[in-house]
């Protein structure tokens, strides 16, 4: 049964959340690691959430390999990394989810810390853009997360104009579950973690993929 009052406004993280862009990138690390020169190869930071350490992975580069090496190995990386992301589909659970949600009447966003040619390209790719109200990207003015920017955003173009049963934000990693919580929404923690594995804080739910929310959004 459909009712207004059943609608709700849900904010989705994009890479790890509808494509598993966050797995990609780390494998595309490890390739290019393992070929590069043996002082590099220890470089990698991967967070215990699953997500890579971009900053500290670059600050450790530029220490061993000096700035210069550096930027022609993040240009590599570019490279690969959206040549293979370009051959990902939507992440398991996805699209049934997103039909559940058109079903249902719920407004869709989506708050993330990449680029927006990076989101939108692959939104449109994957023929889902039509599936969300508006896109929040991180870029000039718009801090990325923990920050709460996108999410503010969101929530400031989404609004539903009429009765809501709520707020919900699905995230991957700890610091969009921060920027989640400092919005002020309730947040899913969408990961392949093991069960040991915590979040920095509180979380509605913990699901490892989207379409086991579905029955209860």
């Amino acid at each position: 049964m459909r009712s207004r009052d059943l609608r709700r406004l849900i904010v989705l993280d994009f890479d790890g959340v509808l494509l598993d862009t966050e797995r990609t990138g780390i494998d595309v690390w490890r390739d290019l690691l393992g070929d590069g020169p043996p002082q590099a190869r220890g470089a990698l930071s991967v967070r215990t959430d699953g997500t890579l350490d971009r900053d500290a992975l670059r600050r450790d580069l530029a220490g061993t390999l000096g700035r210069r090496r550096t930027r022609a190995l993040w240009s590599e990386f570019e490279r690969r990394n959206r040549a293979r992301a370009d051959q990902l589909d939507a992440r398991p659970g996805v699209r049934p989810f997103l039909a559940h949600c058109r079903e249902r009447g719920h407004r869709l966003a989506i708050a993330s810390g990449n680029g927006r040619d990076w989101v939108e390209g692959h939104l449109h790719r994957l023929g889902i853009r039509s599936a969300f109200h508006s896109v929040h990207c991180a870029g000039p003015g718009v801090r990325t997360k923990p920050a709460p920017d996108t999410y503010l955003g969101a929530l400031r173009a989404c609004a539903p104009a009429g009765p809501c049963s709520g707020l919900l934000a699905v995230e991957d990693s700890y610091a969009g579950l921060a920027a989640a919580g400092t919005a002020g929404l309730p947040a899913v923690w969408l990961t392949d973690a093991p069960d040991s594995a915590l979040p920095p804080g509180p979380v509605a739910r913990r699901v490892r993929a989207l379409d086991e929310l579905i029955g209860t959004v």
